[in-house]
């Protein structure tokens, strides 16, 4: 029983620490050059949280290397770093950061760039619109 539990401990840790990256790599893809993303944008996308929760969030990350989110968040983290791969892999090279923010002329778009629309559509299956479309464009 002590074993199992050890074992579920450590998988938690290992969790943990991989949201902890998941997060540093966020607050990197929101500086200008890359998503163009302020903190309050940031926010909606996280789930309507606060700035000084981002900002809490932020140096959880950075100091303790490891902290816990709700399952939703954790989902639209998920979902952003699938968001991005998807992007990589469909853009010509060199302008993956474009395509996150230039228009999309796709019906589900409406002629907004997948930041404008993940911002007025922040739920988990709207994240998920736009993973799939991106994903839609990959040759496999």
């Amino acid at each position: 029983m002590i074993e199992k539990e050890t074992n579920e401990n450590d998988t938690k840790a290992s969790e943990d620490k991989i949201i902890a990256s998941v997060f540093l790599w966020l607050e990197r893809q929101c500086l200008q050059e890359y998503w163009d993303l302020s903190d309050e944008q940031i926010c909606i996308l996280l789930g309507s949280i606060t700035v000084p929760t981002w900002d809490q969030w932020k140096e959880t990350a950075h100091i303790n290397g490891s902290f816990q989110l709700d399952q939703e968040t954790i989902d639209k983290l998920a979902l952003l770093v699938s968001i991005d791969k998807m992007i990589r892999l469909s853009a010509p090279s060199g302008y993956s950061y474009d395509f996150f923010k230039r228009p999309i002329n796709h019906p589900t778009f409406n002629g907004k760039s997948a930041k404008e629309f993940m911002l007025e559509n922040h739920s988990v299956d709207d994240f998920m619109k736009v993973r799939n479309h991106f994903r839609s464009r990959v040759l496999l």
